[in-house]
């Protein structure tokens, strides 16, 4: 049988249902009642990951490893978090619960592993919470992680980040983006669109590099791991 999926989610709501859309397209069903039961706690209530990091607001751990244990009680056996700062407080999570809880920034390193060479420049486009806790980098040693200029992190990435959570709008974001990562030198093989909003900005973009896509490699990730053929 399939296994049950929990989505600790709200961070934010519009990254938890393109998480839940991406799962849902990549199991290869062949009819409606093979598709994975899926238990979601979308909590946008929970702290601003980026604050907590940087020490101006308080820290999201106890309200994440709530959501967690709800999840586990409702039944889940696997638990995807779609938000890459959230995930400076994994182990948090998974002390919380007794069963598997993934993490998405160790699939991009894998990604990355399979598709350039150990030390190549890799932009990372993310909250500045996830680059001041260096989530990234203590997960991705191999490669040289690239971040744009503290303004530029501001006014661009930070700036689409908020843009995208409160309109749900891509273009002006989308925008913003790719100019931040045009500012990093050296120029990086790849980006990584290490915030699920940036993800949602980014995605079917035309950049001059391959982007890679965490909240993607997460759904793939559910499927191989949930999904019983």
């Amino acid at each position: 049988m399939s296994r049950i999926v929990g989505i600790l989610g709200g961070m934010g709501p519009m990254s938890t249902v393109d998480l839940m859309r991406k799962v849902t397209e990549k199991t290869p069903v062949t009819k409606e009642q093979e598709h994975l039961r899926i238990l979601v706690d979308s909590r946008p209530q929970i702290p601003d990951r980026t604050a907590a990091i940087l020490g101006t607001g308080p820290s999201p751990a106890p309200m994440l490893q709530e959501s967690a244990r709800l999840l586990e009680r409702w039944g889940a056996e696997i638990i995807a978090i779609p938000c890459n700062s959230a995930h400076a407080f994994l182990d948090d999570v998974r002390e919380a619960v007794s069963i598997q809880v993934l993490d998405m920034l160790g699939l991009v390193g894998q990604e990355l592993s399979r598709s350039f060479p150990e030390g190549s420049p890799v932009g990372l486009l993310a909250t500045t919470g996830t680059g001041e806790a260096r989530t990234y980098h203590g997960r991705i040693p191999d490669f040289k992680l690239l971040t744009p200029s503290p303004q530029d992190q501001e006014d661009r990435v930070m700036g689409a980040i908020y843009q995208v959570k409160l309109e749900d709008r891509v273009e002006e974001p989308r925008r913003k983006l790719l100019e931040a990562a045009a500012s990093l030198d050296p120029a990086p093989v790849a980006l990584i669109a290490g915030c699920t909003e940036v993800e949602l900005a980014l995605a079917g973009a035309d950049s001059p590099v391959p982007v890679l896509l965490p909240m993607d490699l997460l759904a793939s990730e559910i499927v191989a791991q949930a999904w019983d053929e």
